[in-house]
């Protein structure tokens, strides 16, 4: 009588045990079956400029990967065209050669801590430079009125 309830732990414990393991694989292959994108020559043509067109050259100055003629620039226009083929989206190959080369790469960075100022900087110094004209005007506007006065 005691084999009963022993046998019926196991049984349970076994079928937990398949339970998660099932649930584990399916959910790995849910999460490794992204779908591809299956472009034509021409989607591939043109996202793979517009691409180039966005990305800065990690070796020429001011130069994006399109308009660059260094070496780095032709081998990453290269790896865009390889991941559109393979079914690759824009952003999942921008997100590439951000990781791979930094945020550097980008012309327009994304916002974050660390780019805030690039975002932000110009409007705040345009604000301060407003700010410090206004106040020197309220000033000769009083120094103006103080020596009216005293001739008087």
């Amino acid at each position: 009588m005691n084999r009963g309830p022993l046998t019926m732990n196991r049984l349970t414990t076994w079928l937990a045990v398949i339970l998660l393991c099932s649930t584990s694989l399916w959910a790995d292959a849910v999460v490794n079956s992204v779908e591809k994108i299956h472009y034509t020559q021409a989607q591939i043509r043109d996202l793979g400029f517009e691409i180039a067109h966005e990305l800065r050259c990690p070796m020429s100055v001011n130069q994006n990967l399109f308009d660059s003629g260094a070496p780095i620039a032709s081998e990453l226009k290269g790896q865009i065209f390889l991941m559109l083929e393979q079914g690759e989206s824009k952003q999942a190959i921008i997100d590439f050669l951000v990781q791979r080369y930094g945020e550097k790469i980008r012309y327009q960075p994304s916002l974050s801590m660390a780019t805030a100022a690039l975002w932000f900087g110009p409007i705040l110094l345009l604000f301060g430079i407003i700010g410090f004209a206004a106040l020197l005007i309220r000033e000769q506007r009083k120094h103006q009125d103080t020596n009216g006065n005293t001739y008087e």
